[in-house]
């Protein structure tokens, strides 16, 4: 009879270290330090991060650049091919295609630059250039 209360006993004390191990607080993971990026906003036609602020048209999509890279923003028209970039860094020497126009700007901006890259099926350019031109004058400083 002695053998019941031990085995209480004992299931007992298990219960009470198991919940008490779940007080012990958990590491954070590494990466998780290194995730933040520059905050950037999203509206529906609005985007803005540190450095600047563009209109772009309704339904296009928003790719946002590397967590851990300078500014920077890629629109992707309706058609999936067609893309507008943003940059705070110069750009590099764009990959030509003889079936896509690419156009750079330089914009400047109070504190800094930015550069604008489309590239844009040949055919749709006189189309698309309208909507290129609003995007790029819509820029402005972040902030304002």
């Amino acid at each position: 009879m002695r053998l019941l209360p031990q085995c209480l006993c004992i299931s007992v004390s298990l219960c009470y270290v198991l919940l008490l191990s779940g007080c012990i607080p958990a590491r954070t993971p590494p990466q998780l330090a290194f995730t933040p990026g520059a905050p950037a906003v999203v509206t529906d036609e609005t985007f803005t991060n540190s450095a600047f602020t563009v209109r772009y048209p309704a339904g296009w999509r928003v790719v946002t650049g590397a967590a851990d890279a300078p500014p920077s923003v890629t629109f992707v028209a309706a058609d999936e091919v067609s893309t507008v970039t943003l940059q705070v860094e110069p750009l590099e020497e764009p990959e030509r295609d003889p079936a896509f126009r690419v156009e750079t700007r330089t914009l400047s901006l109070a504190g800094g630059q930015v550069y604008a890259i489309a590239r844009v099926p040949v055919q749709d350019w006189p189309r698309f250039q309208p909507i290129f031109e609003r995007m790029l004058a819509s820029v402005q400083p972040a902030g304002r």
